[in-house]
């Protein structure tokens, strides 16, 4: 079985397996032309295997990449194409020393049931890519700011995570903008990170929507009223808010028709965390109020767009009248 020359990544954080896929072609020191990446939601897997049975050329080993193997992973609803899993199989048995093969299943669980997983199992090294905890992530970021000569205040550390949430792909971005800005200031407070680092509006607005829900009309309103401060647009922030009672509406279909946390999970491609609160919050309103909202939404969105109402105001007027 040789598990070093195949390798299985899945799980939610991008950003780790994204780093740990550029780490692991460095440890095999293979150069950038003999790697080749192929997206398994366009091409075929079997184009990508006859790749990976190919010589590297003028080079001791290459890495095939194929990403997106989402037939590994939990049942979705996203039409896949037709992959010859039998070819895959066939080359697990008996693969080729030269070739370092790499399936990655971004935003989802391995499905154990499956027979080619199985088999993964025994032929491949497997490894699961989580998203940080909200602690882990406050002490990653920490140390990448250490890493650069830099200190940070702990309010300012809040404040930052507060901003960049659970993505180690978004904290990796604000924390590159945060140190060139800084430039040859050690030390971050919590100016710069108001000054510079981006506030993730659907997490913002995620928020509102929870506070709607359970009726804290003073704190929807007081994140509604920062984002506004930050000059979003009000009509984005509805189109988001119109998407998540979406989000809870298909939720309360799920688990009329029984839907297992897990489902929940796949179907919306969300973290286990954001499922669990997706499932609380279908769970704390009637599917009725469900839909007389969106209904309410739908014509905030058309009298804002024909000029009949202030955008800010009707948004204002929503968030009280919930």
């Amino acid at each position: 079985m040789m598990k070093q020359n195949i390798v299985v990544f899945y799980g939610e954080d991008t950003f780790y397996i994204k780093n740990k896929l550029r780490q692991r072609i460095q440890a095999e020191g293979i150069d950038a032309f003999n790697v080749t990446t192929y997206d398994l939601e366009e091409i075929l897997l079997s184009e990508a295997l006859n790749d990976a049975l190919t010589i590297p050329f003028m080079s001791e080993k290459k890495a095939v990449i194929c990403n997106n193997a989402h037939f590994l992973g939990q049942h979705t609803l996203k039409k896949l194409l037709n992959h010859n899993l039998d070819q895959l199989q066939k080359y697990l048995s008996d693969p080729i020393l030269e070739t370092v093969l790499v399936l990655i299943v971004p935003h989802a669980q391995l499905n154990m049931r499956l027979a080619i997983v199985k088999q993964l199992k025994q032929h491949a090294e497997i490894i699961e890519c989580k998203l940080k905890s909200g602690h882990d992530l406050k002490q990653w970021m920490k140390s990448q700011i250490n890493k650069a000569g830099m200190t940070i205040e702990q309010e300012a550390l809040d404040e930052l995570f507060k901003r960049v949430q659970h993505s180690t792909e978004f904290a990796y971005q604000e924390l590159r903008k945060l140190v060139m800005y800084t430039d040859d200031q050690r030390h971050i407070n919590v100016s710069m990170i108001e000054k510079v680092i981006t506030k993730n509006i659907e997490d913002n607005v995620y928020e509102i929507t929870n506070a709607m829900l359970s009726k804290d009309h003073k704190r929807a309103l007081d994140i509604y009223r920062d984002l506004i401060l930050y000059s979003e647009d009000p009509l984005r922030i509805l189109g988001i808010i119109i998407r998540k009672y979406r989000e809870i509406l298909q939720t309360q279909i799920l688990l009329d028709q029984e839907a297992d946390p897990q489902t929940i999970q796949t179907h919306f491609k969300v973290s286990s965390g954001r499922a669990y609160f997706m499932t609380q919050n279908a769970k704390a309103i009637s599917r009725v109020h469900v839909e007389e909202h969106l209904i309410h939404l739908e014509k905030l969105d058309y009298h804002i767009k024909t000029g009949r109402i202030d955008k800010k105001m009707a948004l204002e007027l929503f968030i009280l009248s919930v």
